[in-house]
Parts: C-alpha cells; sequence; structure tokens
C-alpha cells in the first residue's frame, strides 16, 4: 500500500503486529501476522490521528496516543478482545501521551506536560488511586523493567534515568 506506515508494536506473544498508517487519509491503526501470512485487519479507524504506545503483557489492550481534541493529545484504550471498542483511559487539558503498561497490567506510565514541562506519571490502569509523579527534572518515553520495579525515562537533557517504583 502506498500509504505511510510506522511505529509497529509486536504482540506480547509475537504472533501479530499493530502499525499505524496513513492509507485512508488519518493515521489508524492496522494488525498483521508477524509471519506476513494474511491479510492487514483495519483496527481503529477515526478522523484523528492514533498510534499505538504499548500491549499489556496479557494481549488484550493497546494502550494509545490520540489526537482528537487538537492540540492536546490523550491516552485511549483499546481492547483487543471481543467487540474492540476504544475508549479514552485519560484526558486533561494537557498532553497525556506513549503510556505504557507495567507488566502485571495493573498501572499505566505516561508523559504528560500538565506541569509545563513534560514528566512521567503513573496512575492505576484499573481500579481507584490517583495519578503519581514519577519524574523531577523533566521525562520523556517511559519503560518499566521487566519486573515492574523500576521505571525507565528519558530526561529533558537525554539522559536515560531509572526510578524505583514500590
Amino acid at each position: 500500500d502506498p500509504g505511510f506506515d510506522r511505529w509497529p508494536r509486536w504482540s506480547p506473544d509475537g504472533n501479530t503486529v499493530v502499525f499505524t498508517s496513513t492509507r485512508k487519509g488519518h493515521q489508524d491503526l492496522y494488525e498483521r501476522e508477524s509471519s506476513g501470512a494474511g491479510n492487514e485487519e483495519l483496527l481503529f479507524r477515526s478522523d484523528f490521528n492514533k498510534s499505538a504506545s504499548d500491549w499489556s503483557t496479557d494481549g488484550k489492550f493497546l494502550v494509545l496516543s490520540a489526537l482528537e481534541r487538537k492540540p492536546q493529545f490523550d491516552i485511549w484504550i483499546l481492547p483487543m478482545k471481543g467487540e474492540r471498542k476504544p475508549y479514552i483511559f485519560l484526558q486533561t487539558e494537557s498532553d497525556e501521551y506513549r503510556g505504557a503498561f507495567s507488566p502485571d497490567g495493573r498501572w499505566i506510565a505516561y508523559e504528560s506536560n500538565e506541569s509545563g514541562s513534560y514528566e512521567i506519571y503513573i496512575r492505576p490502569f484499573t481500579g481507584a488511586g490517583g495519578r503519581r509523579q514519577v519524574s523531577t527534572s523533566g521525562g520523556t518515553r517511559p519503560h518499566w523493567r521487566g519486573d515492574g520495579k523500576e521505571l525507565f525515562f528519558l530526561s529533558a537533557d537525554n539522559n536515560i534515568m531509572a526510578a524505583e517504583i514500590k
């Protein structure tokens, strides 16, 4: 397809890849078997741009960055089982971007500029509780350690940082 394809995300089992493509005019989400067999499946089409940033480790959910309300990004969730109806997870007057599931699926880390600069926050994916700020001097691109006990991110000066998570 002549559309611009980017931002691939492997499924936890390695059997499929979700990616963003502009083939229908906006950045929409597609899924394809990683073997290349079969056809691509359109997962989420809308009049706004979106991209997947992470899968839950059980493969049941994708976390998305969506630009529904320009110029702010919001975090959406796309269930990968059943009806696959996307929904808004986090929407404020600020940008929320690049969500990342914790390995146990209990938390989502993300970057937001609510303080005036981008910082890293975590909040529960399910259940009660508010957000907690992780970075203190700027942060982007959160990534969990495999056991969930540390959260890595880039500082404002592009150093790799690690924060212990208890």
